[in-house]
C-alpha cells in the first residue's frame, strides 16, 4: 500500500497516479511539485489521445496542429523528467491513432508509416543539421532535399507487376485501413505503371482548394455543416463507404516517397522522385537540393509567401537528407526518422476562447459582429479580435459566447472565426443575440428583404460617416496618406470633417491642426500635400472612392473606360450599363440608385469644384490605343521585384491596356520574373506560347510605347 502527498481534489487523477505506481512496493512520498507533474502527465495523455482519436478517426479537429505539438512537447519534457511513466502507448511514442471498428478492412503495413518530427523556427532546423553531421561518417558536404508538406491524408499504395493492388491509410503507423476501392476513384492516381515492377509508394490525398470551396458552397446550399478545412474534407471523403461520393468530390493525390528505393538502384531521394515522375506518378514537382541551413532559410522565406499560389493546402516544408545510403546510419526513433524533419509554417488556424461579441458599423450602415477573443498567436501575430461575418452565420454555426473556437486568417489578412468546438462546451456558454438598435447612434436597425445583413439607416450615424471617409482616402481609392482611422475620428470629433468634401478644406485649419497632440508641422505638411496630390488620381480611382455598392476596383476601371466622364456615367440607363462587359443587373441597378440620390449629386458637384478628376483625359486614351503589345494581353509576375511593388506593376500593366492573371495557364501571354522565382516559372516554361520577361525586359517593352 502506498501513501501519497496529494494536492487537488480530482480523485480520478489520484487513482490513475496510483495505478501508474502500483508496480512499486513500499511507502512512497511525493513533493507537491512532483505530484502536480504526475497529474499533468495523466491529463496530457488523456487529452492528446482524445485529440488524436478525433483527428484520425472522426475527421474532426478539436485543436490546431500547432497546439497539439505544444502539448506533445510538454509531455515529452515531463517523460524525460520521469522516464518510469513513459510507455509504448504514450502519444509521444505513437504514430496516428488506434483505429475504430468500422467496415474498412484492417491491413498491416509491410513497412511502418512513420511520422516526422516538427520544427517551428530556423534554429530548430539548424540543430537538426548539426545532429545529422554528428551522426554521419561522411566528410563531404551533405545535400538536403526540400519539399512542400501537404496537409491531407497519408496513404500507401502497393503495385504488383505494375498493377495497383492495395491502398492503405496510415492508421497507427503499423495497421491502416484498406481504402483501395475509394482510391481507384481518384483520377490522378495511376492504376497501371508503364513497367511491370513491384513498388510501394507513400503520398498524400488532398482536396484541391478549388474543390474544397465548391464542396462547401454545395453543402451551404443544402444546409449541411461545412468542412472546417481541406484536410478534414479529404479525410472524411476518402473514408466514405460509397465510392461514388469519392469520385464526385474530385480528390487529388501527390506522392513523395518510394519505399526501398535503393533496391531499384536509386541512390538519392531526389532521384527517386524523378523515377516516380517517369512512371507517370504525380508529385508536387517541388524537390529542391540545398547544401546548408542558410540556403534552407532562404527557401523557407520564399515558400512561406509562395505557398498561397499553390492549388492545395500546405502547412510547411519537409527537409530530408538526400543520400539514401545514409538513412540507416543516421537512424530512427520509435516514431520518426532522424534523417528528416518538418518545418511548420506559422499556424493558419488556432483555437481560443470567445469572450464576447461587439458590433461594428461600416460606411454603408451594415453591422458586422466582431469576436472579442482570449489573445492568441496566429500566423506570426497576436490576435484578440476576429470577424464573425453576420448573425446568420453565427446562428448557422451555433457559435456562443464562452465557446472555444477555431480562428484562421482569411486570405492571410483578416482573422475570422471558423467554428465552435462544441465538444469542449461546459454548459455555461451564452447565445449571441441579434441587436435591435445601432450601437453607435441608437437608431433602430433594419434588414432588407431577402438579405442577411442588419443595417443602420441613419444617414447621420457617426460610424457611417467615418467609414465613408476612411474608404475615400484608402490606398485603393484616393490614397491620402496621414488620414488613418484615429486621425479621421479626431477630425470628426473636432468638427473639421463632416463629409469627404471637407478633407479639401483642411488647409484652412493649418494652425488649428498644429495644436492637436502628435500632429507636428512635418506630418501636417505631408498630409496637406497628399490631399493636394489626390486631385490628380485617375478617374477610375475617383469612381471607386465614391463607394458605389457592388462596384470594386475592377468594375470602377470598366465604368471609367465605358463612360469617359462622370456626367455620362450619372445619366447611363439600365440597358447601357448592362451592355458593358463585367456589369451585371444588380450592379447596374445599384449604380442608377446611387446617382439618383440628391446626396450623391451634391457630393459629385462639390468634389468637381475641389478639382478632382472626373474624366479620362485624351492622353490616357492615346496610351491605350498605342500599345499593341499590351492591349488585350495577359500578364503575371513571380518572385521579388526590384523596380515595382506588386500594386505598382499591376497598375502599370492595366494602364497600358493589359490584364493581370492570378495563375499560369495557356491564356497567359507574359510572365515577368523577379528574384527567387518559383513554381510559376517552372509551369510557364512548359507552355511554349508564354513569353518570359525579366523585369528589365518588361520596362524596355513598356518604354517603347510610352
Amino acid at each position: 500500500m502506498k501513501t501519497f502527498f496529494i494536492l487537488g481534489e480530482d480523485m480520478k487523477i489520484k487513482e490513475r497516479i496510483e495505478e501508474l505506481k502500483n508496480s512499486n512496493a513500499g511507502l512512497t512520498l511525493y513533493s507537491s511539485q512532483e505530484l502536480k507533474d504526475l497529474e499533468r502527465i495523466v491529463k496530457l495523455k488523456e487529452d492528446l489521445d482524445k485529440y488524436r482519436d478525433s483527428y484520425y478517426n472522426d475527421n474532426e479537429s478539436l485543436i490546431s496542429d500547432y497546439e497539439f505539438d505544444i502539448l506533445l512537447k510538454e509531455l515529452e519534457s515531463l517523460e524525460e523528467k520521469y522516464p518510469e511513466y513513459k510507455d509504448i502507448s504514450s502519444p509521444t511514442a505513437s504514430v496516428g491513432a488506434s483505429l475504430k471498428e468500422n467496415k474498412f478492412k484492417k491491413v498491416e503495413h509491410a513497412h511502418p508509416m512513420l511520422s516526422l518530427a516538427n520544427s517551428y523556427n530556423i534554429g530548430e532546423v539548424v540543430d537538426f543539421i548539426e545532429r545529422i553531421k554528428k551522426r554521419t561518417s561522411k566528410e563531404q558536404e551533405l545535400k538536403y532535399c526540400l519539399e512542400v508538406k501537404l496537409d491531407g491524408l497519408s496513404i500507401s499504395l502497393t503495385y504488383v507487376q505494375g498493377k495497383l493492388v492495395k491502398a492503405v491509410t496510415r492508421g497507427d503507423g503499423f495497421i491502416g485501413e484498406d481504402v483501395t476501392e475509394n482510391i481507384l476513384q481518384i483520377a490522378s492516381v495511376v492504376k497501371t505503371l508503364p513497367q511491370a515492377i513491384d513498388i510501394e509508394i507513400r503520398g498524400e490525398i488532398v482536396l484541391p482548394l478549388a474543390s474544397f470551396e465548391k464542396l462547401n458552397k454545395e453543402r451551404l446550399e443544402k444546409g449541411e455543416e461545412l468542412f472546417a478545412n481541406p484536410r478534414n474534407a479529404a479525410s472524411g471523403t476518402l473514408r466514405q463507404l460509397d465510392p461514388k461520393i469519392v469520385k464526385e468530390r474530385a480528390l487529388d493525390a501527390y506522392f513523395y516517397f518510394l519505399v526501398e528505393a535503393d533496391k531499384l538502384g536509386l541512390k538519392s531521394h531526389s532521384e527517386s522522385m524523378k523515377f516516380l515522375e517517369s512512371m507517370g506518378i504525380k508529385t508536387t514537382g517541388i524537390f529542391e537540393l540545398l547544401e546548408n541551413s542558410k540556403d534552407i532559410e532562404q527557401r523557407i522565406d520564399y515558400w512561406e509567401k509562395e505557398r498561397e499560389n499553390l492549388p492545395y493546402e500546405t502547412d510547411g516544408l519537409v527537409i530530408k537528407v538526400d543520400e539514401i545510403n545514409l538513412w540507416d546510419e543516421i537512424g530512427y526513433t520509435s516514431k520518426t526518422p532522424r534523417w528528416a524533419i518538418a518545418y511548420k509554417f506559422p499556424a493558419h488556424q488556432v483555437s481560443t476562447v470567445l469572450n464576447d461579441v461587439t458590433w461594428q458599423v461600416g460606411r454603408t450602415g451594415k453591422l458586422t459582429p466582431v469576436a472579442e477573443l482570449e489573445e492568441v498567436e496566429l500566423s506570426g501575430s497576436k490576435v484578440k479580435r476576429a470577424s464573425l461575418h453576420n448573425i446568420s452565420e453565427i446562428q448557422r454555426k451555433d457559435i456562443r459566447i464562452g465557446d472555444r473556437v477555431f480562428i484562421e486568417k482569411a486570405a492571410e489578412i483578416i482573422p475570422q472565426v471558423v467554428k465552435a468546438i462544441k465538444e469542449e462546451r461546459t454548459g455555461n456558454e451564452k447565445t449571441i443575440e441579434e441587436p435591435i438598435n445601432c450601437p453607435v447612434c441608437n437608431h433602430k436597425l433594419e434588414r432588407e428583404e431577402g438579405l442577411v445583413d442588419i443595417k443602420c439607416v441613419n444617414e447621420e450615424c457617426p460610424a457611417k460617416i467615418q467609414g465613408e471617409i476612411e474608404y475615400f482616402v484608402s490606398r485603393d481609392a484616393l490614397n491620402i496618406m496621414g488620414l488613418g482611422s484615429k486621425i479621421v475620428e479626431k477630425f470628426i470629433d473636432l468638427g473639421y470633417i463632416k463629409t469627404v468634401v471637407d478633407i479639401y478644406d483642411l488647409k484652412n485649419h493649418r494652425e488649428d491642426l498644429e495644436n492637436i497632440d502628435k500632429m507636428g508641422k512635418r506630418s501636417i505638411e505631408n498630409l496637406l500635400n497628399s490631399i493636394e496630390e489626390s486631385k490628380n488620381r485617375e478617374y477610375d480611382k475617383v469612381i471607386y472612392a465614391l463607394g458605389i455598392p457592388f462596384i470594386g476596383k475592377v468594375a470602377s476601371k470598366v465604368l471609367a473606360k465605358a463612360s469617359k466622364n462622370i456626367d455620362k456615367l450619372m445619366s447611363m440607363t439600365f440597358e447601357e450599363l448592362t451592355s458593358i462587359e463585367g456589369i451585371g443587373e444588380i450592379a447596374a441597378n445599384e449604380i442608377i440608385a446611387f446617382f439618383k440620390k440628391e446626396k450623391t449629386q451634391k457630393l459629385v458637384a462639390a468634389l468637381k469644384e475641389k478639382g478632382l478628376k472626373f474624366e479620362i483625359t485624351e492622353s490616357e486614351t492615346k496610351v491605350e490605343n498605342l500599345n499593341p503589345n499590351f492591349a488585350g494581353k495577359n500578364f503575371l509576375f513571380t518572385g521579388t521585384l526590384k523596380h515595382f511593388t506588386r500594386e505598382q506593376i499591376k497598375e502599370e500593366i492595366e494602364k497600358l491596356g493589359g490584364k493581370n492573371l492570378s495563375s499560369v495557364s495557356k491564356n497567359l501571354d507574359y510572365l515577368i520574373v523577379g528574384e527567387k522565382a518559383g513554381s510559376k516559372l517552372k509551369k510557364a516554361q512548359e507552355i511554349p506560347t508564354i513569353k518570359i520577361l525579366t523585369e528589365e525586359e518588361f520596362i524596355e517593352l513598356k518604354d517603347k510605347f510610352d
